[in-house]
């Protein structure tokens, strides 16, 4: 006989669960943490009650916008499958019962996206750099890259991908840069790695 779903309450780490949270919506003021779990506690989108928001980091991409990292409480549905406990689905808030794997897809575009919009704005910090220097800043790796470019050409310090993992830098060309994250898998190299080159004009 097949075995009933069994539901219950955890808590479930959901990086970036809302991704992009828009400075405007605090009057313009520096978002913190206090303020996003309200943000979060009072979407449309999730309606979760406050207690269930826990918010672990928040990441400021710009001056109008922030990553932010929460720990939430999720009812999980489990199933019995030859002798196994296997996850099937998962109700955030009071919205639906979706597939685990469709929610974990989905989380994974979102900081995809994300992190494709730092690697912008790096590269566009870089080119400014070029513009004022006549050159492309000298380092040896990221860290020093960034180090170079903030405060007066990246206004907000990014160090780190939307896994909240190192960046990577290196100048392919005197007019070209690649920027990487290692992407969903945290591993360099492998097939899921986000990648922007851009070279600047002559």
């Amino acid at each position: 006989m097949a075995s009933m779903p069994l539901s219950t309450r955890c808590s479930l780490p959901v990086a970036v669960l809302l991704s992009t949270l828009l400075l405007i919506a605090c009057g313009g003021r520096s978002l913190n943490k206090n303020a996003a779990r309200n943000l979060i506690a009072n979407s449309p989108i999730t309606n979760f009650d406050k207690e269930d928001v826990y918010v672990e980091s928040i990441t400021q991409i710009s001056p109008s916008e922030a990553l932010v990292e929460t720990r939430l409480k999720a009812a999980l549905r489990l199933e019995k499958v030859r002798g196994e406990w296997i996850i099937r689905e998962v109700r955030l808030g009071d919205r639906p019962w979706e597939k685990l794997d469709d929610v974990v897809t989905a989380l994974k575009a979102v900081q995809t996206e994300e992190t494709r919009k730092m690697l912008e704005r790096i590269a566009a910090a870089v080119g400014q750099y070029r513009l004022k220097n006549g050159s492309l800043p000298t380092f040896r790796d990221y860290v020093m890259l960034a180090d170079r470019l903030y405060p007066d050409y990246l206004t907000t310090l990014i160090r780190n991908d939307a896994w909240n993992r190192p960046l990577a830098a290196n100048q392919v060309g005197v007019n070209t840069i690649r920027l990487t994250s290692a992407g969903p898998d945290g591993k360099f190299g492998s097939p899921d790695d986000i990648e922007l080159t851009r070279s600047f004009p002559p």
